[in-house]
């Protein structure tokens, strides 16, 4: 990639701004209660999911970043470590991840709307999940056209937000200790939680859903201040607080709610319902928190269409992608046209998905196809810091480990969490998707490697 490409970038995002787009894309406000779901004995998922995923996670993105400071991120660490056709795939894989996970973006709206006016209907009455995605789209787009200058503080409010609620929850635990008052079960428990299914398929949610996405901020390298420093310190200095903040709120989750009432959806509301005991102050906590949720789940959607739509413009700087892709506003200086295309791709697949299955189970199908495309670009990363670079033998251990977590959890999530008409159906439908992605991947890569051939003749 010519460096002029890259220097066409507005550079716009500075550490505070990396800091609080590390809080937001990585910390989930759900994830404490599937935590707690354990009890006390959590603490011993979060310690195996930090020492065997989150720790080499943050080592691999601290050692790429400094070394390949480029703008697409993992797309140019997998391209320059292993070869071009595997650094395509796996920006290949990396925007499909997102883009399925976000085009069920309708679903959760109207989920947020039907809790807010008490409409259950709203929930599976399909037209109005296709508006609710249009609406949330349009507003998508157009924050990203206006480019960073504008994204970064709502990303950065987005972050903001999500320490603030922790802090809240967390403080209420700090407060319910000091006054002495009875926790519902121990916050903490030394007791090593047994193997079952159930806790091995949690612990693979806490460690690849939960704390993963460090490497994330690394495609806008082109558009930070000094990336191949500031990257590293977001990692540096996000990362002990992150994990912090997961083991702290649910520690809070089980002081305040029994462990076989834990609202899986709002575990957030509950706790500020429970600490404040008054229906009417839990109602409009609810809804609060919903709106808030809401908003969250915002700033991280317009973060990531834009990490998306960097993908092909990078790839057309290579030649992989026709050239209008990497063409930016004159103003904004922002791949509008690759914008629009990834806007309009999650549009058609959350209509497409809706096709003759109810809103659930579409949901979960974009999303289990979603995770196995991510494990994809996963496990070439780490094969990247494996036999790509020059990596201390302590990493490579690390990034083995963080693999075969990796595996696990993909193995885990493609297999439906509620109930589905007909499970084997689901299955194939989920590895089906994934491997079209990837095939048609394949044929684009090879169709311009032909072309560019024919113009090199």
């Amino acid at each position: 990639m010519p460096d002029s490409k890259q220097h066409e970038l507005a550079r716009e995002l500075r550490l505070p701004d990396l800091v609080l787009l590390q809080v937001l894309l990585i910390v989930g406000l759900p994830w404490i209660g599937y935590a707690a779901k354990i009890g006390g004995s959590h603490v011993w998922l979060w310690g195996a999911a930090i020492v065997f995923f989150y720790f080499p996670l943050a080592g691999s993105v601290i050692l790429l970043s400094r070394k390949l400071p480029l703008e697409g991120g993992v797309y140019q660490w997998v391209k320059l470590g292993i070869s071009p056709f595997a650094g395509f795939q796996s920006a290949w894989n990396y925007g499909f991840f997102l883009i399925l996970f976000y085009a069920t973006s309708g679903s959760m709206v109207a989920n947020s709307l039907a809790y807010l006016f008490h409409a259950d209907w709203m929930t599976s009455h399909k037209p109005v999940i296709l508006a609710c995605n249009l609406v949330f789209f349009a507003l998508v787009l157009w924050v990203n056209v206006r480019g960073l200058h504008v994204a970064r503080w709502i990303t950065s409010a987005g972050g903001a937000l999500v320490i603030t609620l922790y802090g809240i929850i967390i403080g209420l635990l700090v407060l319910k200790i000091a006054r002495g008052e009875a926790l519902a079960q121990p916050a903490l428990s030394l007791a090593f939680p047994a193997m079952t299914l159930m806790n091995v398929n949690l612990f693979s949610k806490m460690a690849f859903n939960a704390l993963s996405g460090f490497e994330q901020v690394a495609i806008f390298a082109g558009e930070c201040h000094t990336p191949e420093r500031n990257i590293a310190r977001s990692v540096w200095i996000a990362g002990p607080g992150i994990a912090l903040l997961y083991v702290l709120g649910t520690c809070a989750m089980l002081a305040y709610t029994p462990r076989e009432k834990i609202d899986l959806i709002a575990p957030f509301a509950q706790i500020l319902g429970a600490s404040i005991q008054s229906s009417s102050a839990v109602a409009f906590l609810s809804g609060a928190a919903i709106l808030g949720l809401l908003f969250a789940y915002f700033t991280q959607a317009v973060a990531c269409v834009a990490q998306v739509s960097r993908l092909p413009m990078v790839a057309g700087w290579d030649g992989l992608l026709p050239e209008w892709f990497s063409e930016l506003h004159p103003r904004h200086r922002t791949p509008v046209r690759s914008l629009m295309l990834v806007v309009a791709a999650c549009l058609i697949l959350g209509a497409v998905s809706l096709v003759q299955v109810g809103e659930q189970e579409a949901t979960q199908l974009l999303v289990g196809a979603g995770m196995a495309c991510s494990g994809i670009y996963y496990l070439a990363m780490f094969a990247v810091v494996l036999w790509g670079v020059d990596t201390p033998g302590w990493l490579k251990l690390g990034a083995i480990t963080a693999a075969a977590v990796t595996v696990l959890a993909v193995v885990l999530q493609v297999v439906p969490i509620l109930d589905v008409a007909q499970p084997g159906i689901f299955a194939a439908k989920v590895g089906g998707g994934v491997v079209l992605i990837n095939a048609a991947g394949m044929w684009v890569f090879r169709r311009a490697g032909r072309a560019n051939a024919d113009e090199g003749g």
